[in-house]
């Protein structure tokens, strides 16, 4: 942070389990007919099983209590013996100060909206204040995604949660799509990381530049010096937006914790 002039930070945990085979492998012992099958079973074998450990987060931040958000990576697809226990551990962290929750649509194969709503009631009785980050994903062969009509439905239904949705340019046309579709909702925000850069470019003239909010996230998939460039050498963007995107925005976002 510091090399970087990074002031503050929004922190969560990683997951860390590891994929037992590689695709090299998968595709040496099974036909190509069922190849697929073979690599669902493999990402089967790598995703969290019930609520991931925060306690990294909470070490770090105390390093820099004054710098470090904290947001809490809850996985809502849960068995009904699992949700009280799941739904306790998430309220013990928002008093260690955790401000925000974020989704992953793609470890947790989450069925988006159906499989946040109690998450985000949840959130809305106990502190509207609180953060909601979608790990947002379009549609692939391996998962079915998340559209901004859903995205659009749950910030409807939850108009005082402020959402952010994360990757929001990951490829051109889907920034477009994005922007299009959610740019008249005024408690959805739209973060940069694994963006493409004119996509980037294109959703602040779609949505607005004070709703885009600077991310990295570094280290797992990115570097923080490559995302920094992205805005850096947005072409035609002023000082002054540029300096909303990196801090500003966010820290609106973040100034009542």
């Amino acid at each position: 942070m510091d090399q970087y002039n990074v002031e503050k930070a929004i922190l969560t945990t990683i997951n860390r389990a590891k994929i037992h085979k590689s695709q090299k492998d998968i595709a040496s012992d099974s036909g190509e007919k069922d190849k697929m099958t073979k690599l669902l079973e493999n990402f089967k074998n790598i995703q969290p099983k019930g609520q991931l450990s925060h306690q990294d987060v909470i070490d770090i931040s105390k390093k820099a209590p004054e710098r470090i958000y904290k947001f809490f990576w809850f996985n809502p697809v849960l068995k009904p013996e699992e949700e009280e226990t799941s739904y306790k551990i998430l309220e013990e962290h928002f008093k260690k100060g955790f401000c925000g929750v974020k989704i992953h649509s793609a470890f947790n194969l989450i069925n988006f909206p159906r499989d946040i709503l109690k998450l985000l009631t949840f959130m809305q009785d106990y502190n509207k204040n609180i953060l909601f980050y979608i790990h947002s994903l379009p549609k692939t062969s391996l998962f079915r995604g998340i559209s901004p009509k859903d995205i659009a439905k749950v910030a409807k239904k939850f108009p005082e949660l402020r959402l952010i949705v994360g990757h929001a340019a990951y490829s051109m046309e889907y920034a477009i799509e994005i922007g299009v579709a959610l740019k008249n909702y005024n408690n959805i925000y739209f973060e940069t990381s694994l963006s493409a850069s004119l996509g980037i470019y294109n959703l602040i003239k779609t949505v607005g530049h004070k709703k885009i909010i600077f991310g990295s996230d570094s280290p797992t998939t990115s570097q923080l010096g490559v995302e920094i460039d992205k805005i850096l050498k947005l072409p035609r963007i002023s000082k002054e937006i540029k300096q909303d995107i990196f801090y500003n925005n966010v820290n609106n976002l973040l100034i009542k914790f």
